[in-house]
């Protein structure tokens, strides 16, 4: 039987965008902003930056023709979201991954700034809250190996 890798648990959640004007494909968005929070991104500054230095690496996963969009636009991609529908494809792989079940995961959501000029004011930032689990810990960033590790725990996968 085949795995499933994070990106698959994404595969039905919906893109709002206008199909032939998109640059950036949502599964490579996806994938970028949790590489980007797993060494430690707090923000779409933040994960500008390690998009723009990483963009070797993220090519491992997917092609990232377009390259990788500023943290304005990142900010905008991910605004379009449907934020119940993204909270299901999260909780999901975060069950999966951690053998938990879904009921036990718990999600810290915030409202990100300048939501409420958005369409989507309860799009979130999504956080998972499991026993004794955790996707990352306190202390420095992952840098090289460090951060290929967290990405085979994770099974992003190629």
């Amino acid at each position: 039987m085949r795995r499933r890798l994070f990106l698959d648990y994404f595969k039905d959640l919906p893109d709002r965008r206008q199909r032939g004007k998109v640059v950036y494909p949502l599964e490579e968005m996806l994938l970028l902003r949790l590489l980007a929070v797993l060494a430690r991104a707090d923000s779409f500054i933040d994960i500008a930056r390690f998009d723009e230095k990483k963009l070797d690496l993220l090519r491992r996963f997917r092609p990232f023709r377009g390259g990788t969009p500023s943290h304005d636009h990142l900010d905008d991609i991910f605004a379009t979201l449907d934020a119940g529908a993204f909270r299901r494809c999260f909780v999901a792989w975060v069950a999966a991954l951690t053998k938990t079940p879904s009921e036990v995961i718990a999600i810290d959501g915030k409202t990100l700034r300048r939501s409420y000029q958005k369409k989507d004011s309860k799009h979130q930032t999504e956080w998972a809250k499991i026993l004794r689990v955790a996707l990352g810990e306190k202390g420095e960033k992952p840098r090289g190996d460090d951060l290929l590790s967290t990405i085979a725990a994770a099974e992003i996968g190629p």
